[in-house]
């Protein structure tokens, strides 16, 4: 089974490298004294979509494809013209190739989990093409083979927020099987199959903070 685990950070586009090629701030530069060593280089055009076309090899992948082609990216694509401000998604080899710390995978000034800002892309076996994105949740009942489950907008499920609501749900169905399920009243990482979520009407997380939210796509695979 080949899968990869995608994690939402804001990105500041700070020099453009290529067509696809950036170099970013995963953190607002002015804070950062536009420190210059402080960029990351990485390759827009290294994604899902590229993998399962075959021009690349899913370990190669760095990054989520850009929203317009179904992920969750949102600077870029290309240039000239592609946005230098918003989220880049990055894959888990991506990270550890870029010595990003597990602190700075979560974005600032935010209420949620590191899952909430998490997406998991498979490629073969079982879960074939499927993609889950992560969400902080509570199981409140069970009844057959329906579990009635409170889901937290992205962003708010570690803070004071209400929660976005409840839905009866086929958990067997609709969540990622190898990841743990939830228990009864103990809130946690819930990953939805992106056709349920599509459903929900929930929001994505606000990637950077100051940017409005917006319904998850229902164009999104």
């Amino acid at each position: 089974m080949s899968k990869v685990t995608f994690h939402g950070l804001p990105a500041w586009v700070g020099a453009i490298l290529g067509p696809t090629i950036c170099e970013l701030w995963n953190r607002d530069p002015t804070q950062l004294h536009w420190d210059r060593t402080l960029l990351h280089t990485v390759d827009l055009a290294m994604t899902p979509s590229a993998a399962v076309a075959g021009r690349i090899t899913v370990p190669q992948i760095e990054v989520d494809d850009h929203t317009g082609s179904g992920g969750r990216t949102t600077i870029g694509p290309m240039w000239p013209g592609g946005a230098a401000i918003g989220a880049c998604w990055f894959s888990d080899n991506c990270l550890a190739r870029l010595g990003l710390s597990a602190k700075s995978r979560l974005p600032v000034e935010v209420d949620g989990h590191d899952y909430e800002y998490m997406t998991i892309q498979y490629f073969n076996g079982e879960q074939g093409n499927r993609r889950f994105y992560g969400f902080h949740a509570n199981l409140l009942q069970v009844q057959n083979q329906l579990s009635l489950v409170e889901i937290w907008n992205p962003g708010t499920g570690a803070g004071s927020a209400k929660s976005a609501g409840a839905w009866w749900l086929d958990l067997t169905a609709a969540a990622d099987p190898n990841t743990p399920r939830l228990a009864p009243k103990k809130p946690a990482a819930l990953f939805l199959e992106v056709g349920t979520v599509r459903t929900l009407r929930l929001f994505e997380p606000k990637i950077p903070p100051s940017v409005g939210t917006f319904v998850f796509s229902s164009e999104s695979p």
